[in-house]
Formats: structure tokens, sequence, C-alpha cells
């Protein structure tokens, strides 16, 4: 008696399951419809070009930039922020140069600087960022930024105060002296400050 019990709750167990396993392939059917089971991670990236993953990424390290200079400022004071700027700036710069030079890419005066530190900051700040070279010497160049996300992000936020000058000159001078010592680089004009435009003078001295 008790092995017939047995084997009829094992064979009610068991079609049981078979009923519910193909409930289950139902409904995941009808939850997963069969173009959507086929996908993968990397068909969907297929859908989002280079250039939009590449926004994406960067448009999230300015956001943190500004977040964090103006949380800086404003809990700690513009002489504390202008001390981080001091340590973080000529690190990023240093940093920076190192990943472009692993993409192959030197410099040695103030010609090739022009061309390698904006496209450092480039491939950091994403695709809208825009600069023109102008006087590209050996021994002199000039570089303007004719469109800055880091800047538009600032605008966007309705942030008055300057987040971004005092570090941009430490960056291009770290990472100029870091390309040369004998490489200078002198910001002449900044949006923040009321120009229209930033720009960097960058000089090889002798």
């Amino acid at each position: 008696m008790k092995k017939e019990i047995g084997r009829t709750s094992r064979r009610d167990f068991l079609k049981g399951l078979a009923i519910g396993a193909g409930g289950y392939a139902l409904g995941s059917s009808l939850i997963h419809p069969r173009e959507a089971m086929g996908q993968s991670i990397e068909a969907n990236l297929e859908k989002a070009s280079l250039e939009k993953r590449w926004g994406f990424a960067s448009g999230g390290l300015v956001h943190f930039q500004v977040s964090w200079a103006k949380m800086i400022l404003d809990t700690r004071g513009k002489e504390k922020l202008i001390e981080e700027m001091k340590i973080r700036s000529p690190q990023f710069a240093g940093g920076d140069k190192k990943f472009v030079e692993s993409l192959g890419l030197t410099a040695s005066d103030a010609r090739s600087a022009a061309s390698m530190i904006p496209t450092a900051i480039t491939i950091a700040y994403g695709p809208r960022q825009k600069y023109e070279i102008q006087e590209a010497t050996p021994e002199k160049a000039r570089v303007k930024c004719l469109e800055c996300t880091f800047w538009n992000n600032v605008q966007a936020k309705k942030i008055t105060d300057d987040l971004c000058s005092f570090h941009s000159r430490l960056y291009w001078d770290s990472f100029a002296k870091a390309i040369n010592p004998n490489l200078k680089s002198t910001m002449l004009k900044a949006k923040p400050l009321g120009d229209p435009v930033c720009e960097w003078l960058l000089e090889l001295k002798a």
C-alpha cells in the first residue's frame, strides 16, 4: 500500500513538474518575444554609434567634475578649491599625457603640443569639444577652445562661479612642461572671465 502511494506521489510530482515547466516556457515566450530572446549585449551596442557611446561616457565625467568643484567651493571655499586644483591638475595632466602616448602620439615642441593637449582633453570630454590651432610653429602656437563641454555643463546648471579657468591654466602648463621642461603655456583668454573663447599660448623657450 505504501509502495503504491509512493509511486502515485512521484508520478504526480513529475507530472506537475512537466506541466509547470511547460507553463514557464509559455510564459517566457509571452514575456520575451522571439526577437527579444535573440538579442545580445553586443547586438544592442551596435545600435549606438561609437560617437554616441563616447559622448554618453564623457558626459558623466564632466557632470562629476562640475559637481565636485561646485561642492568644494560651496562647502569649503575658494581657497580650498584652488588648493585641491593645485594638487589634482598636474596629476590629471600627467595621466592624460601617458594615455595619449599609449596611443602612439608624441610631442616635443609648441606645434606638436598644440595638437596633443587638445586631443587628450577631447578624448576625456567627448566629441562636442572643439579646438582651433593658430600660429603653429615649433617655437610658438596658439590654441582656441571654440566649444567646451565643461563650460556648457556649468551654464546648463546655471552656475555663475568660475570653476575652471584656474584648473585649465594649471593643467595646460603642467601638460606642456611634462612634454618638454622648456615648454610654457599661458592662458590668454577664458570664458569664465568674460572672454568669448578660451585661448592658450604655447612657447618653447631656448
